[in-house]
């Protein structure tokens, strides 16, 4: 998982010592960690959050698409309202703006898999490769589940070309990473050299860690939802569905005839709890999360149907998984999985009176936590 991310072309690097700052820019705010490692300890320095939905005259809590240069003024003010400096910077690329896909092909040797990946990954692309930063990494076998290979004629022996590797294809588009380093400049962030991550892998780093069972990661956030499956500590399938957070407070806003800005405030105050305002937001939480459980569902059953396993927890991520109650709705499509909220600052050393508050606010700063820990690597 890491060490694929660390293959990225001109996108990472290699660790120094220094406060590292991790960023994770989503649709609806920005979020930073910043940690230290001291005496092999992890400490968490500062971390912030600011919501991006009034940069763009719209509420907190609504998506936003803003240019690069509102963004970085944002960060800016964070950064200043927080006080936060650091030696290098890590910033994670949000899913949707790249490309990931796990696929199979012979088990042909390095050297040819080198020579092969490139032609395949066209097909998987679509835009020329030369406008990408394109990489790969080879999974390791599973020690587990079924191994697939191509039935031979009776009396020949199987042919070790037909045998079968799970490669990773990842590309991200160089315009995508203009802009973040357009971002950077503009945001005035510390480092040199641009460290990238694509964000997947900076939210399982954080959250799942060296877990080698099957694990579902949920990663709610205000415009879309984005699964995971890591099975023996590497991402086999991933997905993203374009529901999200601010869904339910729309829905909310039109049943109750209310401003975004109410119904945002009355889905994080009471979330799905109670008989009164909690009934009317599960309500509206219920349909949505059908259809997102529904696409869920398909995505979970397809991989377990053909790898012939069952996922063994389900770790929630991102803003919208803090809301009350969301757990009741995930354990009803999933019955006989675990299933739990994220909690990245546990893989990390900070003061005891922070503890039940950085629990709380966990699931919306793994990424940022998450590509943070990817320069100690």
């Amino acid at each position: 998982m890491a060490s694929f991310i660390d293959s990225l072309k001109k996108v990472f690097s290699f660790r120094e010592k220094g406060a590292i700052l991790g960023v994770d820019i989503g649709s609806a705010s920005v979020k930073v960690a910043l940690i230290e490692k001291v005496e092999e300890k992890v400490i968490l320095r500062n971390y912030g959050e600011m919501a991006l939905g009034p940069s763009a005259e719209l509420s907190v809590g609504q998506a936003t698409n803003l240019p690069p240069e509102k963004i970085a003024l944002a960060l800016r003010d964070l950064l200043k309202e927080t006080k936060i400096s650091s030696t290098r910077t890590f910033i994670a690329i949000p899913f949707n703006a790249s490309l990931l896909s796990v696929i199979e092909l012979p088990d042909v040797g390095q050297k040819e898999l080198n020579s092969m990946i490139p032609i395949e990954a066209r097909r998987y692309i679509p835009v020329p490769i030369t406008e990408v930063s394109l990489d790969w990494w080879v999974l390791p076998k599973r020690s587990t589940g079924k191994q697939q290979s191509v039935a031979q004629p009776s009396g020949e022996q199987p042919d070790k070309s037909e045998n079968k590797v799970e490669v990773i294809i990842a590309a991200i588009h160089n315009e995508v990473i203009n802009k973040f380093e357009s971002i950077k400049r503009d945001a005035q962030l510390p480092g040199g050299q641009s460290h990238f991550e694509i964000e997947i892998f900076s939210t399982l780093r954080a959250v799942v860690g060296r877990d080698l069972l099957p694990i579902l990661v949920i990663d709610i956030g205000a415009g879309s939802t984005k699964l995971a499956l890591v099975d023996e500590g590497v991402v086999r399938a991933s997905h993203v569905i374009s529901m999200g957070g601010q869904d339910i407070t729309l829905g909310l806003a039109r049943s109750q005839d209310i401003p975004f800005a109410q119904a945002e405030e009355l889905k994080r105050r009471v979330g799905m709890v109670g008989d009164n305002e909690g009934r009317d937001v599960l309500a509206v939480a219920e349909l949505l999360f059908s259809n997102i459980m529904n696409e869920t569902l398909r995505f979970v059953g397809s991989y377990e149907h053909k790898q012939g396993v069952k996922i063994a927890k389900i770790i929630l991520v991102g803003g919208g998984s803090r809301l009350l109650g969301i757990e009741k709705i995930i354990t009803q499509s999933f019955p006989n999985v675990s299933v739990e909220r994220g909690d990245p600052f546990a893989r990390v050393d900070a003061p005891e009176f922070l503890a039940k508050t950085l629990k709380d606010i966990g699931p919306n700063f793994a990424t940022a936590l998450g590509v943070a820990l990817k320069g100690l690597e």
